[in-house]
C-alpha cells in the first residue's frame, strides 16, 4: 500500500504489533501496518518525538510537554501529560535503567520511572 497518512519531518515512528505510531505533521496517528488504514489521530504534540515503552508511548512535545498515551489501535488515549522542559524541544527521549532523559538545546531533565531512589 501507499498513501500520504503520515507524514513525519524530522522524528521517526514506531512500530507495534502490528501497527505504526507517530506524528503526521505534529498529530499523534496510528496506521494498521498491514493495510494502510489510519485507526486514528490525536494529541497535538508539534515536531516532538517519541519512544515506546511497555506498551505505551512516551511523547516529548516540540514545546517540551511529557505525555504518556496508549499504544493501542482502538482509541487515541492519553494517560498522563506535564510540562518537563522549557522552549523548543525536537531531541529524542532516552529510557535506560528506569530513567526517562528529555533535553533540548539548554535544559535536560532525568525522571525516575522505575520507582526506586
Amino acid at each position: 500500500w501507499e498513501n500520504n497518512l503520515m507524514k513525519n519531518k524530522f522524528n521517526s515512528s514506531v512500530l507495534y504489533n502490528g501497527y505504526v505510531y507517530g506524528l503526521d505533521e505534529g498529530i499523534l496517528t496510528c496506521l494498521n501496518v498491514q493495510t494502510g488504514e489510519r485507526k486514528w489521530k490525536g494529541g497535538r504534540y508539534g515536531y516532538g518525538q517519541l519512544l515506546l515503552a511497555s506498551g505505551h508511548l512516551v511523547v516529548i512535545s516540540e514545546q517540551g510537554e511529557l505525555a504518556l498515551v496508549k499504544a493501542t489501535p482502538d482509541q487515541y488515549t492519553e494517560v498522563a501529560k506535564f510540562a518537563a522542559i522549557e522552549g523548543k524541544t525536537w531531541n529524542n527521549p532516552a529510557l535506560a535503567g528506569g530513567r526517562l532523559l528529555v533535553r533540548n538545546q539548554t535544559q535536560m531533565a532525568c525522571f525516575n520511572l522505575s520507582g526506586s531512589r
